[in-house]
């Protein structure tokens, strides 16, 4: 936005220019139909000298006016948004002292937040936490009025279209912090409680309507195509790939195989190795029955005890992911094509669904 001059070359006496204005703003334009829209007008004759151009001028000495009005401009404007920061920043600093008070928060992120971090997960740790900070400034509310009006929450998680994965992650830190500090002031406090039912359904669809058309689940990772890429990815994040297409494994599940507690492997009576695998997800269920055993089968699976025994596995970044494999593969890749793999060796559909941790056959489909 700002000043410019532009030649008039069919012009015979001076000036050989003329003053415009160009705009990028919104309130200058009726219905805008371009996407970036812009528009240019020309300055009359008759505000030249307020502006400081005169007719006997040259277009470089034009230009050069121009280019001082601009950068004058530039500077006020910059000045104002520097002035509305501090503002801002004065008003989301209150915010937090009276919703969030820097002496809680330190000592509740030192007993629940960091106290809790084992890596990988840390960084995880941190978004839940700091997301659960943003919905508590926006709402604004008192930690004893959660419960009678929780539905505002469940509105809050609408408008920003989450997961109900995300949400019970989000509320579980909500929640904490809510019976942190009711127990500091020595208030009541009932926690927020999961959505069900119809205010399930609505958030559900508001993540739906967020993917806007887009497939949820990832496409198959094949080993065929792990193959291909194998000298195009160092060995740890290739080793987790090799550890997800071939035992078909959750994420999170293949990063808890770096500590020993959470595998075990068992030899049966005719001979197949069978590699135990603890569940995480399976939070409802007591810890013995939160195991599955994935048979050894191949000769592929087998070789995933060396990569287990030394630990020479990492979790890839997403973008890495879809940068060998297209924008529709994600981490889930390789269990997405587990299933399509052990078929394609005659497997039975309801083996692969136990294998997978599954409850039934229909949550392979």
């Amino acid at each position: 936005m700002g000043y410019h001059i532009k030649k008039v070359s069919s012009k015979k006496s001076a000036p050989l220019w003329k003053v415009q204005f160009v705009s990028f703003k919104k309130k200058d334009f009726h219905n805008p139909q371009a996407k970036d829209p812009k528009k240019i007008w020309d300055i009359s004759k008759t505000e030249w000298s307020a502006l400081g151009f005169q007719a006997w001028m040259t277009f470089e000495e034009a230009s050069a006016r121009k280019r001082q009005l601009n950068a004058e401009s530039k500077f006020l404007r910059e000045a104002e948004a520097r002035i509305k920061l501090v503002e801002e920043n004065k008003s989301f600093e209150l915010l937090v002292d009276a919703c969030l008070p820097d002496f809680f928060r330190e000592e509740f992120e030192r007993r629940f937040v960091f106290g809790r971090m084992r890596s990988p997960y840390s960084r995880k740790t941190l978004s839940q936490w700091k997301a659960a900070q943003n919905c508590i400034l926006a709402l604004r509310k008192d930690p004893s009025l959660w419960f009678e009006e929780h539905l505002q929450f469940y509105d809050y998680f609408t408008s920003k279209k989450l997961s109900l994965s995300y949400i019970g992650k989000i509320l579980r830190f909500i929640n904490l912090w809510g019976f942190f500090c009711s127990r500091k002031f020595g208030k009541p406090f009932l926690p927020i409680p999961n959505p069900r039912g119809y205010e399930r359904a609505r958030l559900l669809d508001a993540y739906f309507e967020k993917l806007n058309g887009k497939k949820a689940d990832s496409e198959p990772l094949t080993f065929e195509k792990l193959k291909k890429i194998k000298n195009k990815i160092n060995s740890e994040n290739y080793n987790w790939l090799f550890l997800s297409v071939w035992l078909g494994l959750r994420p999170k599940e293949i990063d808890l195989l770096l500590e020993k507690q959470n595998f075990r492997v068992e030899q049966i009576t005719s001979g197949i190795k069978i590699l135990w695998v603890y569940q995480s997800k399976l939070i409802s269920k007591p810890q013995p029955l939160r195991w599955k055993g994935i048979p050894l089968l191949y000769l592929e699976q087998r070789r995933t005890l060396n990569i287990l025994k030394q630990k020479n596995f990492i979790r890839p970044l997403s973008k890495t992911i879809k940068s060998h494999f297209g924008n529709d593969t994600t981490l889930y890749g390789g269990r997405k094509g587990f299933t399509d793999l052990m078929l394609s060796r005659g497997q039975a559909l309801e083996n692969i669904a136990q294998w997978l941790g599954h409850s039934s056959v229909e949550s392979v489909l």
